[in-house]
């Protein structure tokens, strides 16, 4: 009964702990995305073309999304890819913007020698499920001194479709009864 009321005790604190700690200090239980994995390594990119990439995988690219009064505003970290080596998607059913890219492995010589190779390489992507205010028509993309900045304007409140409401109709007697 003793060790039962430490472990408990001792929970009691980690948990308690948690919640004091600054912002600065290291967390006694960090926060672990079970679903990060998927940003870097979709489904279909487990084939044997594609397992050198996945060895050293690109991290996902940081996002800063801010909405102002005529636009939503996307900007992704891709330091060093150009246009080339990016594609963006957009599914308008779904209202789902995809941007999509891969920073290939630079190819070895035989005369050359590596002395350090930590950049990262190989696939990654982001999506983003696109609010019923924004215009999917409008999409522009810029890239910029590794920063790619899409722009999406905003459709005013009478042009952004609601759900279909659909009509339930009474229950009617049979005919004869």
């Amino acid at each position: 009964m003793a060790n039962f009321k430490a472990v408990q005790l001792f929970l009691f604190a980690i948990f308690i702990s948690s919640f004091l700690l600054t912002p600065s200090e290291p967390s006694l239980l960090p926060f672990i995305d079970p679903f990060g994995i998927l940003e870097q390594t979709p489904f279909g990119l487990l084939e044997n073309e594609n397992r050198d990439a996945l060895q050293q995988p690109l991290p996902p690219a940081r996002v800063d999304w801010k909405e102002t009064p005529e636009s939503h505003v996307i900007m992704l970290d891709v330091p060093g890819m150009n246009k080339e080596e990016m594609k963006i998607e957009l599914d308008e059913e779904n209202r789902i913007l995809k941007v999509i890219g891969e920073r290939k492995r630079e190819e070895e010589k035989q005369s050359e020698h590596w002395h350090r190779l930590e950049r990262s390489y190989g696939k990654f992507w982001r999506q983003f499920r696109l609010p019923s205010n924004a215009d999917m028509e409008s999409v522009k993309a810029q890239l910029q001194n590794g920063v790619l900045k899409v722009t999406l304007s905003k459709l005013s409140p009478e042009k952004i479709k609601g759900p279909r409401v659909v009509g339930i109709l009474d229950e009617q007697p049979p005919a004869g009864s």
